[in-house]
């Protein structure tokens, strides 16, 4: 499969689908790290197979800050504050990498959007979310790992945030459902599948 060209990024698309990206930092001066982001690259690789693309698509970058983002480049930042309070929490990082990933950036719209209004905007940065937070909950299902960390993730930091959620979300409690529905409707069709072609379940599983 030809890699998606990505396009530079449109004002709007940054306003629609993201904050400005964090600045990057040298993985260098973070040596403690290395196992880490060793292990990401692995989930990377793997999650990109989801989407039936290459894992060069996606580029992990080590960032400032406590948060995880995709550019419109394929450029996923991970934030060091945030890399070192989890670093062996393997299904978080699983559903982190999952929903960046499950942005699809390539997809975003490349047009002038000022003629949409701010409402119109906020619902379509709403779906997208949404649109990520579901593929998120498929990638779980997957890779055998669990949503409880991301969805209590979510619900503690809109607590935490206090009535300051961004328009552009929907409320954590939302965002954990999509995730938990995507996750369990998977693994249904999942357990359906293994139940109903058993031989071709196992061949592979043997190939992985």
């Amino acid at each position: 499969t030809p890699l998606p060209q990505l396009a530079k990024p449109h004002p709007m698309s940054v306003v629609l689908f993201g904050k400005v990206p964090p600045r990057p930092v040298d993985k260098r001066k973070y040596p403690r790290l290395g196992r880490a982001m060793k292990k990401l690259d692995g989930l990377v690789d793997q999650i990109s197979e989801s989407l039936g693309q290459s894992s060069e698509v996606f580029n992990l970058q080590l960032s400032e800050g406590k948060n995880a983002m995709v550019g419109r480049d394929g450029k996923l930042f991970i934030g060091v504050e945030l890399l070192e309070e989890r670093p062996d929490d393997d299904d978080f990082w699983v559903a982190v990498l999952g929903h960046e990933i499950g942005h699809q950036p390539w997809t975003w719209p490349s047009g002038n959007l000022a003629h949409l209004s701010r409402a119109q905007l906020n619902q379509l940065s709403r779906e997208e979310e949404a649109k990520a937070d579901a593929f998120a909950g498929r990638v779980l299902a997957d890779l055998g790992a669990d949503p409880d960390a991301l969805c209590t993730f979510l619900l503690e930091a809109e607590k935490f945030e206090a009535g300051r959620l961004p328009a552009g979300y929907y409320p954590a409690p939302m965002r954990a459902e999509i995730i938990r529905k995507a996750f369990t409707a998977r693994r249904e069709m999942t357990r359906r599948v293994a139940q109903s072609f058993p031989e071709w379940t196992q061949r592979s599983r043997n190939l992985r």
